[in-house]
């Protein structure tokens, strides 16, 4: 039997002997809003939070009829953007991924959907869900042709960011799979992308590699604060970089991992040009 939205909403409010106003009583929901959105024709589009308060009114777990609520989202082709996001978040929240995989097939069916699956996964990163935005900064590598978009390389950047954990191994693939994008990135992003593959290759005494970028964070810190200068000398217009840290944080930290690498490696001579700086 077909199951759709409306038909599930109508027999639980039914079973319950709900009518319209009383129902919007419990919700919250005006009367008027919940009849055109049952019987409209075209019946108006149900948010996920009017969904998710319809269930807790007919005593139902979090996430209940997520699996048919794309129908409000997606029709014949076209995708509603801010009904969209806010469903594919709060599937994230309630741990509904069976519905995320089923939905992002769909999106994919017009390339350019990817820079919602690339907004998402911005929204969710920018608030410190960063375990919770990898799969969707996946989806945008995967499904993207273009290697030197800006939401491809920056996609590349995030996923190496977040996923940056304990194990030596994976932290190393990840270094691996991310240093191809980095120059690439915008010059303050570059800034901190490099800071971490220093970072992460002398915690795994990858003195050779660290030692390198450690080289190439000093030269990039020096380029960006040229650019600067000269763009102040020309007052020439346009937002001034705005890296995570401070310009002199990472011309620093780029004197400190050469030195500290050379000195690692027993060259202590060569490392006190670095260190004494």
């Amino acid at each position: 039997m077909y199951r759709s939205l409306r038909s599930e909403i109508e027999q639980n409010r039914k079973k319950h002997g709900y009518t319209l106003s009383k129902l919007g009583e419990l919700t919250g929901i005006n009367p008027g809003s919940l009849s055109e959105i049952l019987n409209g024709n075209p019946p108006r589009a149900i948010t996920i939070g009017q969904l998710d308060v319809l269930a807790k009114v007919f005593g139902h777990d979090s996430g209940w009829l997520y699996e048919l609520y794309p129908e409000e989202c997606i029709s014949e082709g076209r995708i509603s953007r801010p009904r969209l996001i806010p469903y594919l978040i709060r599937c994230v929240e309630v741990g509904r991924k069976d519905c995320i995989e089923a939905t992002v097939p769909q999106m994919m069916e017009n390339p350019k959907n990817i820079l919602i699956l690339f907004a998402l996964a911005e929204q969710l990163y920018e608030k410190g869900q960063l375990i919770e935005s990898v799969p969707f900064y996946e989806y945008v590598i995967e499904n993207e042709k273009d290697s030197f978009s800006d939401h491809f390389v920056m996609s590349q950047y995030r996923l190496f960011s977040a996923v940056l954990g304990t194990n030596s191994e994976e932290n190393w693939e990840s270094v691996i799979r991310f240093s191809p994008y980095r120059n690439r990135l915008p010059e303050n992003y570059q800034l901190d992308a490099v800071f971490q593959l220093a970072r992460v290759c002398y915690a795994l005494q990858k003195w050779n590699k660290s030692g390198e970028y450690g080289d190439e964070l000093r030269l990039l810190a020096e380029t960006v604060h040229m650019h600067e200068l000269d763009r102040l000398k020309r007052n020439k217009k346009g937002e001034p970089l705005k890296p995570e840290r401070p310009l002199v944080y990472y011309y620093g930290m780029g004197h400190l991992y050469k030195g500290a690498t050379l000195e690692m490696q027993g060259l202590y001579e060569e490392a006190k040009q670095y260190v004494q700086v």
